[in-house]
């Protein structure tokens, strides 16, 4: 009986850890590379392209391919969790606390908050254990904001960590 002994050396290892270290310092620059790409394409098209056909007064134009390239105004927004609690007494205070979704242990639907706060106290106090968690949908706050922005509103744009921007979208042509 003939016993074949493994071939693997110290050498084959350490060959082996160079490459992961190679290979890892490829992931970083190709992570790096892709984040300032996404950067230039952010700043082409949130700002450099709004600003010239804003300049020239236009919105949309038609490219030499046959394209469409236009502008829209939009909002992005998402409640930074330290503002949660004042943005909601801010959209409670001023008449917007429908917009609230609220759940203990059970969704409910918008403009029920405070029966929900009443269950959930209920339940604390018979000594059940219950959570009491409020939200506003992403896309229901982007549209709040947008409507309230067009009708002149004063909104605390950084309580809702709301940010406008002008968008380019590029439509191609079917060949």
């Amino acid at each position: 009986m003939t016993v074949v002994k493994n071939m693997t050396t110290i050498d084959d290892v350490s060959r082996m850890a160079r490459a992961m270290i190679d290979a890892q310092k490829n992931v970083e620059e190709t992570e790096t590379a892709f984040k300032e790409a996404k950067a230039r394409l952010r700043y082409i098209s949130e700002e450099s392209i709004p600003a010239m056909l804003i300049e020239l007064g236009i919105k949309s134009i038609k490219l030499e391919d046959g394209s469409g390239l236009s502008i829209k105004h939009e909002v992005y927004a998402q409640i930074p969790l330290e503002n949660r609690q004042n943005a909601f007494e801010w959209l409670n205070d001023n008449g917007f606390g429908g917009l609230i979704k609220t759940e203990v242990s059970i969704k409910y639907g918008k403009g029920e908050r405070e029966l929900a706060r009443c269950l959930s106290n209920d339940l604390k106090n018979k000594g059940l254990d219950s959570s009491f968690k409020e939200d506003v949908h992403a896309m229901t706050l982007k549209a709040f904001l947008k409507e309230q922005m067009a009708k002149g509103t004063d909104i605390p744009l950084c309580l809702f960590g709301a940010r406008p921007v002008w968008t380019t979208k590029i439509t191609k042509t079917s060949v």
